[in-house]
C-alpha cells in the first residue's frame, strides 16, 4: 500500500490540489493501491511507501524522520531538491532554478531584453530558486543589473506594484513568480496604464482558473503536475525493483509549450556565445606517481582477456618468446604485438619495464598460471578471444 500525507495548511493550495489530482490519477492508472492519511499513527504493517506533499522545510524534515521511525520510506513531493536531511528518503520536485533560467533565455531569444522579476517572497524557498535562476540567466548575458530588476513582495502585493509602477518604462517583459502576483500586476496595470500592458507581456507559472480571465495579457508556463505525478509513481516502481537504491532525486522542468507557441513581434537570430575554456583543476591525489602506476596496472589487468593474462604471467616468470608461443598457442609476432599494446597502455618503454612494473605491484610468488585470472571470463576487454 502507498500512502499520501499532506502538510496541514497546504492542502487547500492550488499547487497541492493539482499535484494530488495528478498523483491519484496516475496511481489508479497503474492500478497501485493507495490511501491518504492525516497522521503517521495511521501507518499499518503492510504500508511501504509514503508520499509527503508540503512546502515547509521544517515540516518536511520532521515528517521524513518520523516516517523512517514508523517503518515507511518517504518520497518528498515539494518545490526544491536541495535538502540534506539525515534520513532515508527520495525527492520529486520542480527544477525551479533551471526552469527559470530557461524561461528568461527563451524570452530573450524572442526579442525581450529588459525583463523584470516580480513578486518574489524573500521567505519562500521556492521563490529563492526562481531568483537564483533569473540571476543566473542574466549573468550568462553579462548583465550586472539583475538584482536591481527584482521586485519583492514582503506581504503587500499593492506595495510591490507601486514600486514597479514607478519604473515600468524600463521593462519590455515581466516574469511573475506565481499566478497571483501575475493577476495582481495585470489588473492594476489595466487600470493605471492599459497602453503599457499591451507592449509588455506578463509571464507567469499559472495553473489555476483565475489567470484564465487575463489571457489577453498573461502568458503562462505550467508547473507540469502531470509529469511530476508520473515521475513520482515511476520512482516507487523503481524502488520496488531495485532495493539497493537508497536516495533518488527526480526534477521536472516547467511546461513552456504555451509560451513557445505564441507569436512574437520578431524572431531574432540566435546569438553565438564564445566557447568557455574549462579550468584545469590540480588534485595532489592524482599527481602521486605511485597512484599513477597502480592505476595503469589496474587498467591493464581490467582490459586484458584470458590469453593476455596468461601471457603476462609468462612474462613475470621470465619465459622467452618461444616458450610463451608454445604455451599460449600464439605466433611470436602475435605475442610481440600484444606486448607492444600493453607497453603503450602502461606508458613504459619496453618489455623489461613492463615486467618490472608488474613485479612492483603484484604479490610475489604467483606460481599458478591462473593467478592473474581471478573470476574473470574471457570475452570482455581489449584482449578477449
Amino acid at each position: 500500500m502507498i500512502l499520501i500525507m499532506v502538510e496541514e495548511g497546504y492542502e487547500d493550495s492550488i499547487w497541492c490540489l493539482n499535484l494530488l489530482e495528478g498523483l491519484s490519477s496516475r496511481l489508479r492508472y497503474k492500478r497501485l493501491p493507495f490511501r491518504q492519511i492525516r497522521g503517521l499513527e495511521e501507518v499499518q504493517r503492510a504500508d511501504r511507501y509514503l508520499y509527503l506533499i508540503g512546502s515547509n522545510n521544517l515540516w518536511l524534515e520532521e515528517a521524513v524522520r518520523a516516517s523512517n521511525a514508523a517503518g515507511v520510506y518517504p518520497i518528498l513531493l515539494c518545490n526544491q531538491a536541495d535538502h540534506a536531511f539525515d534520513a532515508d528518503y527520495s525527492t520529486v520536485c520542480l527544477d525551479v532554478v533551471n526552469s527559470m533560467r530557461r524561461l528568461v533565455e527563451l524570452l530573450e531569444r524572442q526579442g525581450h531584453r529588459r525583463i523584470a522579476l516580480y513578486g518574489v517572497n524573500p521567505q519562500s524557498v521556492s521563490d529563492e530558486g526562481r531568483e537564483k535562476g533569473y540571476l543566473t540567466a542574466r549573468r550568462h548575458n553579462a548583465d550586472t543589473r539583475g538584482k536591481n530588476d527584482i521586485f519583492f513582495n514582503t506581504g503587500s502585493l499593492e506595495n510591490c506594484f507601486e514600486v514597479f509602477f514607478r519604473r515600468r518604462a524600463e521593462y519590455d517583459a515581466v516574469v511573475c513568480v506565481n499566478e497571483f502576483a501575475a493577476v495582481s500586476l495585470a489588473r492594476r496595470m489595466r487600470q493605471r496604464d492599459p497602453e503599457r500592458i499591451r507592449k509588455m507581456p506578463i509571464v507567469s507559472c499559472a495553473d489555476g482558473w483565475l489567470s484564465r480571465f487575463y489571457q489577453d495579457c498573461i502568458l503562462s508556463v505550467r508547473g507540469n503536475f502531470d509529469a511530476r505525478a508520473k515521475a513520482a509513481v515511476d520512482l516507487v516502481e523503481n524502488l520496488k525493483k531495485n532495493p539497493e537504491l537508497s536516495h533518488v532525486i527526480m526534477t521536472v522542468r516547467w511546461d513552456f509549450s504555451m509560451l513557445e507557441g505564441t507569436k512574437q513581434r520578431r524572431e531574432p537570430q540566435p546569438r553565438r556565445v564564445p566557447v568557455r575554456q574549462l579550468p584545469r583543476i590540480q588534485d595532489a591525489f592524482y599527481e602521486d606517481p605511485e597512484l599513477g602506476e597502480m592505476m595503469l596496472v589496474e587498467r591493464l589487468l581490467r582490459e586484458s582477456g584470458k590469453t593476455d593474462r596468461r601471457l603476462l604471467w609468462r612474462l613475470l616468470n621470465g619465459d622467452s618468446y618461444a616458450q610463451i608461443s608454445e604455451s599460449c598457442f600464439l605466433t611470436e609476432s602475435a605475442i610481440k604485438y600484444r606486448i607492444r599494446k600493453m607497453v603503450e597502455l602502461c606508458r613504459v618503454s619496453g618489455r623489461a619495464q613492463l615486467t618490472a612494473l608488474l613485479k612492483k605491484y603484484l604479490p610475489q610468488g604467483l606460481s599458478a598460471e591462473g593467478a592473474l585470472d581471478p573470476d574473470k571470463e574471457d570475452g570482455a576487454g581489449r584482449g578477449a578471444e
